[in-house]
C-alpha cells in the first residue's frame, strides 16, 4: 500500500520538511483529508496525526486478496479430534494476552492429555508462537489438528506443522529443523538418530557436520563410540574437535580410557601404621608417570593457570575431572563414601575434591552425586541438579542462605513444581530484590510456583518504603498468573 509508505516517510522526515497531500493518499481517504485539512484551530502536526489515524483504520479494515490465474486451494480436511470447550478457549486467549509461554505450555499439555484441539481461529497465533518456541512445536501441532497441516501450505514459516515424515524432513528441512529432529529422535532412539546422521554424512559440509554432531550429546552412550571415533580421520578440524568433545563424555571411549590408565599408574593407596602402632593410616599417593604427547593434544594443559596448583598438580586436577567417579571405586575397590573421605582428609589432596565434583557433573553421574552430598564436608552447589527431587529440595532449603542466586537458578531448571516450603524461602528473597526478579521472571517460571503461595505474598512485603509499591504491583501480577494457572485444570474438566 503506497499511501501508507507515504505516511511513514512523512513521519520520518517531519512535517516541517514534508506535508501530506491528497496526492499521497488513495481516493477513499480524500474526503477525510479535506475535512481535517480545513480545520483552522489545530496545527500541522495534529492534522498529520489525525490523518494518519484515519488512514491506519482504513488500512486495517481489509483489502482485496491478490488474484492469480490457475491457483486452486483445496479444502481443509475434517478434524479427527473434538474441539476444546469455550471456557478453555477463553482461557487460552487470556494466556496469549499475557504472553506467558510457561502457562501456554501447561494449557497445551492439558489439551493434549484430553486428546482435544483448539478452535480454528486460535491456530494462526499458536503457529506464529511455534516459529520461535521450538520446544513447544510438537505440542502446538498436536493441539491444532489437521487444519494446522493444511495452513502450512500457505506459509513457509509454518512448514513444521506439515505432516511430513521424519525422513522427508531430514532430507528437505532447514538446518534448524534438522537439528531439532535429530535431538527429538535421540531422546527415544539414540541409535536411530545416529544412523540418520550417518545416512547423509558424506553430503554435509564441515559446518553442518559440526552442528549436527553436537546433537549426539543427547543420550550419548558407549554405542556411539565406534562411529564418533572414526570421525578423527575427517579433514575438518572443527568436526574432529567436536567429535573429541563428545568422546570425552563417554567413559568407554579410547580417550577416557587413556586418562584412566594414567591415573591407575599415578595414584595409589597406602596403609601406614601410626607412631604407636595401634592404628593404620590410609592415604593417597600421587606420582605422575611419563605422559604421551597425544594426551596433551587432547586438551590437557601442561602448565598451571593458578597459584593454587603446581604444574603436576594441575595435570592431576584435569585428569581427575575427566574420568568417571566409578573409576576410583574400581581402582581402589572401595565405596564412594570412603573414596571421598580419602581425598578430603589430607589437606594436599583436598584441593582435588572440586575435580571430583566436576567429573560427576561432566558425566551426569546421579548416583555419585548422592554419595558426594552425603559424605562431603563442603556443600557443592553444582551437584544440586543431579540429585533426586526430594534431595534437591532438602539441600536447597538447608543451604539457601549462602547460595540464594544459584539455588534459585537451579530451581528454575526443574520440571516439577516447587514445594510450598521451598517456594516460601525463595519468595522471601525475591521480594527483597524486586528489580532483579521482575515480572518477566514470574511470567517465565509461573509453572513452578505452587498456587498456594498466592495467600502468602503480602507477608513478604519488604520493609523498605522504596520497595513496597514495586512489590505490591508485582505480587498482584503474580496472583493474576496463578489464577490463570488454577483455571487451566478446571477448564479441561468441565
Amino acid at each position: 500500500m503506497q499511501f501508507w509508505d507515504n505516511i511513514i516517510n512523512t513521519a520520518l522526515i517531519g512535517t516541517d520538511k514534508k506535508q501530506l497531500t491528497v496526492a499521497d493518499l488513495v481516493n477513499e481517504l480524500t474526503e477525510g483529508f479535506e475535512i481535517i485539512n480545513a480545520e483552522t484551530n489545530i496545527d500541522k502536526e495534529e492534522k498529520f496525526l489525525q490523518m494518519a489515524s484515519v488512514a491506519y483504520n482504513f488500512r486495517q479494515s481489509g483489502a482485496n486478496s491478490i488474484y492469480k490465474e490457475g491457483v486452486t486451494i483445496t479444502e481443509a480436511p475434517p478434524e479427527e479430534k473434538a474441539y476444546c470447550n469455550n471456557c478453555a478457549i477463553t482461557l487460552l486467549r487470556d494466556i496469549l494476552e499475557e504472553n506467558s509461554y510457561s502457562l501456554l505450555k501447561l494449557w497445551l499439555d492439558e489439551c493434549s492429555k484430553k486428546n482435544l484441539i483448539t478452535a480454528p481461529e486460535m491456530i494462526p497465533a499458536l503457529l506464529n508462537i511455534a516459529i520461535s518456541q521450538k520446544a513447544m512445536r510438537s505440542l502446538i501441532v498436536q493441539c491444532c489438528g489437521n487444519r494446522a497441516a493444511w495452513l502450512s501450505s500457505f506459509s513457509a514459516d509454518w512448514k513444521f506443522s506439515d505432516k511430513t515424515t521424519d525422513e522427508e524432513l531430514w532430507q528437505t528441512g532447514t538446518p534448524e529443523q534438522r537439528k531439532l529432529l535429530l535431538q527429538q529422535i535421540r531422546v527415544n532412539d539414540s541409535a536411530g538418530g545416529r544412523e540418520l546422521l550417518k545416512q547423509t554424512w558424506a553430503e554435509e559440509n564441515a559446518n553442518t557436520k559440526a552442528e549436527l554432531l553436537k546433537q549426539l550429546a543427547v543420550n550419548i552412550s558407549a554405542n556411539d563410540v565406534e562411529w564418533i571415533e572414526s570421525l578423527q580421520s575427517e579433514k575438518s578440524q572443527k568436526v574432529k574437535d567436536q567429535a573429541l568433545e563428545l568422546l570425552k563424555q563417554i567413559p568407554e571411549s579410547t580417550i577416557v580410557k587413556q586418562y584412566t590408565e594414567i591415573l591407575t599408574q599415578a595414584v595409589t593407596i597406602k596403609k601406614e601404621r601410626s607412631l604407636m602402632g595401634f592404628k593404620s593410616k590410609i592415604s593417597l599417593h600421587f606420582h605422575l608417570p611419563h605422559i604421551d604427547e597425544n594426551i596433551f593434544k587432547s586438551g590437557i594443559q601442561k602448565l598451571s593457570n593458578t597459584k593454587e596448583f603446581t604444574d603436576e598438580e594441575y595435570i592431576f586436577f584435569q585428569l581427575i575431572k575427566s574420568v568417571p567417579f566409578s573409576f576410583w571405586e574400581t581402582h581402589f575397590s572401595e565405596t564412594p563414601g570412603n573414596i571421598i573421605q580419602y581425598f578430603q582428609k589430607d589437606k594436599d589432596n583436598k584441593k582435588f575434591i572440586p575435580a571430583l565434583v566436576g567429573s560427576i557433573v561432566h558425566f551426569k553421574d546421579n548416583r555419585s552425586a548422592i554419595s558426594l552430598m552425603e559424605y562431603s564436608e563442603v556443600f557443592y552447589i553444582d551437584i544440586i541438579p543431579l540429585l533426586p527431587v526430594q534431595l534437591q529440595e532438602h539441600y536447597s532449603i538447608k543451604f539457601f542462605e549462602h547460595h540464594e542466586h544459584s539455588i534459585i537458578q537451579y530451581a528454575t531448571l526443574r520440571e516439577n513444581e516447587w514445594s510450598v516450603e521451598l517456594a516460601k524461602i525463595i519468595f522471601r528473597y525475591l521480594a527483597k530484590n524486586p528489580y532483579n526478579y521482575n515480572r518477566t521472571f514470574y511470567n517465565q517460571y509461573i509453572h513452578l510456583i505452587p498456587a498456594t503461595i498466592a495467600g502468602e505474598l503480602e507477608k513478604y512485603t519488604p520493609p523498605e518504603d522504596q520497595f513496597k509499591t514495586t512489590w505490591s504491583n508485582t505480587s498482584g501480577y503474580i496472583t493474576k498468573l496463578l489464577n490463570l494457572k488454577l483455571q487451566i485444570a478446571k477448564a479441561f474438566n468441565k
